[in-house]
């Protein structure tokens, strides 16, 4: 399998806003269940809606760049978002039941292994980047 250079540049922004995000959410996670007292589940569950917010700008303006209009792949996205969501905050809200002394290590790790979905589902299926345009058939001159 050979990968471009797109796909290496959206995999090194892809990383850079996944260890902002994972730092991000524990952080917020920790101000709303620590500091403020929130129960786990609405602290994590709003937690987890601002830092969608923000990745979705942070992919669609910096991390997969397309020509095409964000509409086109706004609908793959809310699929995507919403599929990775459920599943991260699932596996987040059981594990730190299981484990409840590591509340930011459970964060990072589940996001970590949903981000190597996320990326393939990102990279060939919500930003999918168009191949070059045919070239035209040249003129033929009939004499």
């Amino acid at each position: 399998m050979k990968f471009s250079k797109s796909f290496f540049a959206r995999l090194f922004w892809f990383g850079i806003g996944g260890v902002l995000s994972i730092a991000i959410n524990a952080g917020l996670f920790r101000l709303f269940f620590t500091g403020f007292g929130w129960d786990r589940y609405v602290a994590y569950g709003l937690s987890l809606a601002i830092i969608n917010v923000l990745l979705f700008l942070w992919n669609y303006v910096v991390g997969f760049k397309t020509d095409r209009h964000w509409r086109d792949s706004a609908w793959r996205q809310g699929v995507c978002l919403g599929v990775a969501n459920g599943l991260n905050y699932a596996l987040v809200m059981i594990l730190q039941g299981l484990f409840p002394r590591w509340p930011e290590a459970i964060i990072a790790a589940v996001q970590v292994f949903i981000a190597f979905f996320k990326f393939g589902l990102y990279h060939y299926w919500v930003y999918p980047q168009r191949g070059p345009e045919p070239a035209a058939e040249p003129a033929t001159r009939t004499p």
